[in-house]
């Protein structure tokens, strides 16, 4: 995970969600923060990005003149998709073990789909909540990228600076 923080220079081709902006000299397009709304030009955002530079796989971001953060993947919404994924797939893998490996079988999937898909969610709730942790720390000073060892460092140690 990389935090990086921008200052919308200019925000551009707004579009159900997706817009474009020019910051520090570069152009990003079709970024996708809020399907809500764009942030406005001259607003200074923190966002965590999966890999660095790559404005495609947001995980997060953060508005620094507000204290609340913004997720692409929420837990609960992952929880719908793996109740809906387990309710049509789910009862196909359950029939076939029933079948030909007979009720313990059917058991053991159904007990590993259920640990499965708890897990899933479990570690969703845990990202977030990471990313959450490394976005608050952003100071609307830091204009530099902060990476995840930067942030395991800062939670190890509370009294000492990012590097």
């Amino acid at each position: 995970m990389y935090i990086e923080t921008v200052r919308f220079e200019r925000v551009f081709d707004v579009q159900s969600g997706t817009f474009s902006f020019e910051a520090g000299g570069k152009c990003e397009f079709a970024v996708v923060l809020d399907h809500a709304r764009a942030p406005t030009a001259g607003s200074t955002y923190a966002v965590a990005l999966s890999e660095p530079g790559n404005w495609q796989k947001i995980l997060g971001w953060r508005d620094l003149s507000r204290p609340t953060v913004g997720f692409t993947y929420r837990p609960w919404f992952l929880a719908v998709d793996l109740v809906l994924d387990l309710y049509l797939l789910g009862f196909a893998i359950l029939v076939a073990a029933w079948l030909f490996g007979g009720p313990w079988a059917a058991l053991a999937a159904f007990v590993s789909l259920v640990l499965g898909a708890v897990a899933r969610i479990a570690f969703s709730a845990l990202r977030n909540r990471q990313i959450e942790q490394a976005l608050l720390a952003v100071s609307p000073e830091q204009t530099r990228t902060v990476t995840m060892p930067d942030m395991q460092v800062r939670h190890s140690d509370s009294t000492a600076p990012a590097r």
